[in-house]
């Protein structure tokens, strides 16, 4: 950029001063060529003429030595004008206050200070064309905007006008100017404008009441760098207060919850987090941010955190003095509380059993629901006794050292808050109150204490499962040996075979609750959603009855899914008989299967988003099945995937259906989520990963093989066996089975004597028949420490627990094959029959 600043010679001397004392100059030198050439030309002069000559060059001088006197004397005036013509020039274009004069609007002259403004803001020039302020600031918007319009239409009678801009500096600081306008001159079509730019703090003073507030605060830009931040954070963070972090990833440990939120003006954010300190500490906090457009239009988020366990030292509990008088001071306390993301309460009384309400701010309006009338008991705004038992007792002075205070706000929300109270920096006798919105962290707690007890019923559940199994098998096993002697037309057959049913129907209540514990025998495969649901279409129109009407729509191109493809219909059915049940007392409805294909990114509830965190994919399958009926109130809604919970008549259901389901879906890696209002009916949503592609190895695998499937005639076969199971109900029948078919069959009660039977054996073991959960030595265990003994025995494993529950510890023995419990003699056989055959 070109100096506009004028040259030293050409500042203060007008043009009229340059003429006079040239045509000065001029009229010396001609009467010193005068003087010279009389004085050359005397002697040859008559006396006459020199007598002439001698006149008018006396004449002469005289007359420019007046001329010279006179000019001096003007000239002095002139000297002593643009003496303080320099002075004022010096006082403008030396300052250090950026300073620029306009003529009827356009930029005329501008200091140093001025052009070093235009250099920070990099601004673009156009040759020497100075830039006007609109140019400095010409990145703002609304208030920004309308402050440079306002000062350029000062009225004609104003001699001074000012105005504040806030502007995101292109290092990403925060900063304020005051632009100030003093008009000059004005009238016969000339205005003349001064313009003085000031850059000044960003915070109002007023704003340093937070730096002590209970919370942290700071603010950060769009790409996180951070702009502001106050004591408490400081402190939080540890080392020295001076040293201030540059960007949000230093202290938060997942700073793109915040990042990579909808940045829209107003927009809120409430999200757990970790707070990590400069010395490695990491802490659980809540985050509340709000995001903000400034006068630049730049996006800033104001953050709020807390929930901080540590305890400051003792430097941080020093009294805050009173640098202020304590009038009005509330009042410019409580304009800088007025946009801050969370509740503020003034309290007058240090007595917080008659202490009233003085001033809320917008944030607390927000969080209650309500309007506070004047002079509002301060304990009335809670419900029940916390405040008062907490706070009873304790000087304004100790209250900030009890920390937060767990308490339910009252009103028609009944929002649950963290309240923090702290005394007066100025007036003693009143209190300040900071309420933090706590629901997202009592929904996750609940959350967990929910999870927790699902869990322990599901461990509880699946042990009784487990140990039913093994009477189911005894029972069916008996009552196979039983049939074999009592075949059809002798009398104990119908009552033989009723035994058999009702073992079957038991067995089948035992998958259900294996189901709900996630223990059950799972074969995920990829299948085909749109396929799968069109194939279940006939089977359930005929299930479903004439009442209930059945419609199904499949989105385009959904990606396939790894499920069980026998549960996955189970839960399709399940859902469906439930919608027809809950639509029997109005005499039929509607039932809908719809199917749909999310991405993640596109997902704007931030429930189910955190829901779908765990999911491997950003692709995900949704699958709807929704009816007319009368829906489900929020109390029968938060119990119904509870194993033996059901709204059904006695006798009309388990209350293990829906529990079923849940856990076939958690199994699944997916989520269960359903939407029902009275009156309204209910969705059941379906949310499913997608699966990811399958290699070339999975596509080839995956080309079907037709292979006769040929169970074998005779079940009789020979080999040698090892059978270890503690149930002697089971093993004694079993093992008496399969001898009555050729086998010879060694049984043992646990682990520990069928090692001792390995260890002694003289013939070799063809086939190790044996439970996996015994006490003592388990199945697995067995198998490890008796490997080199058994040879190349088969072996298989029997259990009333799920595949997956012990798939790990057979991870190295690919061979070992699985049969579950409970089994009939008849799939005993066949499986015994299918790994040693005929033996020798």
């Amino acid at each position: 950029m070109n100096d506009v600043i004028p040259k030293e010679t050409d500042r203060y001397r007008s043009p009229d001063q340059r003429a006079g004392w040239i045509g000065l100059a001029v009229l010396i030198i001609l009467v010193l060529i005068g003087s010279v050439w009389g004085a050359l030309a005397w002697s040859s002069l008559e006396p006459g003429l020199q007598v002439l000559v001698g006149g008018v060059i006396a004449l002469a001088v005289l007359l420019a030595a007046g001329l010279l006197i006179v000019m001096r004397a003007g000239g002095g005036e002139d000297r002593r004008a643009a003496s303080r013509d320099s002075l004022y020039s010096d006082a403008f274009f030396k300052s250090i206050r950026p300073q620029l004069i306009t003529r009827n609007g356009k930029p005329t002259l501008a200091n140093r200070a001025y052009l070093d403004v235009v250099k920070q803001l990099d601004v673009d020039v156009l040759g020497d064309a100075l830039p006007a302020v609109d140019r400095l600031f010409s990145t703002t918007e609304k208030d920004g905007s309308a402050a440079i319009f306002r000062l350029h239409h000062i009225g004609p009678d104003t001699k001074r006008a000012e105005e504040d801009i806030n502007l995101v500096l292109p290092d990403g600081t925060l900063s304020r100017f005051r632009i100030t306008v003093s008009r000059l001159a004005a009238g016969s079509g000339t205005d003349v404008v001064l313009w003085q730019i000031d850059e000044v703090d960003a915070l109002d003073e007023s704003e340093s009441t937070l730096s002590n507030a209970p919370i942290g605060l700071f603010s950060v830009t769009r790409d996180g760098r951070v702009i502001s931040i106050n004591a408490t954070m400081q402190r939080w963070l540890g080392g020295p207060e001076a040293l201030s972090p540059a960007h949000i990833n230093e202290f938060i440990e997942d700073p793109l919850i915040l990042l990579d939120s909808e940045a829209v003006h107003g927009k809120t954010v409430r999200a757990d987090t970790r707070l990590i300190t400069r010395k490695g500490v990491v802490t659980p906090t809540v985050m509340i941010a709000r995001w903000t457009a400034t006068d630049t239009g730049d996006l800033i988020a104001s953050v709020a955190l807390h929930g901080h366990t540590s305890r400051p030292g003792a430097d941080h509990r020093k009294p805050i003095a009173a640098t202020q008088p304590a009038v009005g001071q509330m009042i410019e306390q409580a304009s800088a509380f007025a946009s801050v993301p969370f509740g503020v309460l003034h309290v007058d009384g240090a007595d917080i059993m008659t202490a009233r309400v003085t001033y809320y701010n917008k944030a607390f309006r927000n969080l209650s629901g309500r309007d506070v009338p004047a002079n509002q008991s301060f304990l009335s705004l809670f419900d029940g006794a916390t405040v008062q038992q907490t706070l009873a007792g304790h000087s304004p002075a100790d209250m900030a050292e009890l920390g937060a205070i767990d308490v339910l706000l009252a009103g028609p929300k009944a929002v649950p808050v963290a309240l923090y109270v702290v005394p007066d920096p100025v007036i003693p006798e009143r209190l300040w109150a900071y309420l933090v919105d706590i629901s997202a962290r009592k929904s996750l707690e609940e959350q967990v204490r929910q999870s927790q007890k699902m869990q322990a019923i599901g461990q509880l559940t699946a042990g009784v499962a487990h140990d039913f199994n093994n009477l189911l098998t005894a029972i069916r096993l008996n009552t196979d040996e039983l049939l074999q002697r009592h075949p059809v037309g002798d009398p104990s057959y119908p009552e033989l075979q009723n035994i058999n049913a009702t073992g079957a129907r038991a067995a089948a209540l035992v998958k259900k609750l294996l189901a709900f514990s996630r223990q059950q025998t799972r074969r995920a495969e990829r299948i085909d959603v749109s396929e799968a649901l069109s194939d279940m279409y006939l089977t359930l129109k005929q299930t479903l009855g004439g009442q209930a009407q059945l419609e199904l729509s499949h989105a385009r191109d959904l990606p396939a899914v790894m499920v069980d493809r026998s549960q996955f219909d189970n839960v399709v059915m399940n859902l469906c008989v439930n919608a027809r049940d809950a639509m029997e007392a109005q005499g039929g409805g509607r039932i809908t299967i719809e199917s749909e294909r999310l991405s993640r990114p596109h997902i704007k509830d931030q429930v189910l988003l955190a829901a779908l965190r765990d999911f491997p994919s950003d692709d995900v399958v949704r699958i709807a099945v929704s009816d007319t009926g009368t829906g489900m109130t929020d109390a029968v809604k938060a119990k119904i995937f509870e194993p033996f919970f059901t709204t059904k008549d006695l006798g009309k259901g388990t209350g293990l259906g829906l529990a079923t389901v849940y856990g076939i879906i958690q199994q699944s890696g997916g989520h269960l989520a359903v939407d029902s209002q009275l009156g309204q009916g209910t969705t059941f949503n379906i949310y499913l990963p997608a699966a990811s592609e399958p290699t070339a190895e999975e596509k080839a695998a995956a080309i079907p093989v037709v292979v006769a499937e040929r169970k074998p005639a005779d079940l009789a076969g020979q080999g040698n066996i090892l059978f270890v199971e503690d149930e002697a109900a089971v093993r004694i029948i079993a093992a008496k089975s399969l001898r009555k078919r050729g086998y010879q069959v060694t049984e043992a009660e646990d682990g520990e004597e069928a090692l001792e039977i390995l260890e002694d054996a003289v013939e070799p073991f063809d086939l190790l028949l044996s439970d996996v959960v015994m006490p003592g030595l388990d199945g697995p265990g067995l198998l490890k420490q008796g490997r080199a003994l058994l040879g190349n025995a088969r072996i298989v494993f029997i259990s009333g627990y799920a595949e997956e529950k012990f798939s790990d510890l057979l991870a190295e023995e690919p061979d070992v094959t699985f049969l579950p419990k409970p089994f009939t003699l008849a799939e005993l056989a066949e499986k015994v029959k299918s790994e040693i055959g005929e033996a020798q």
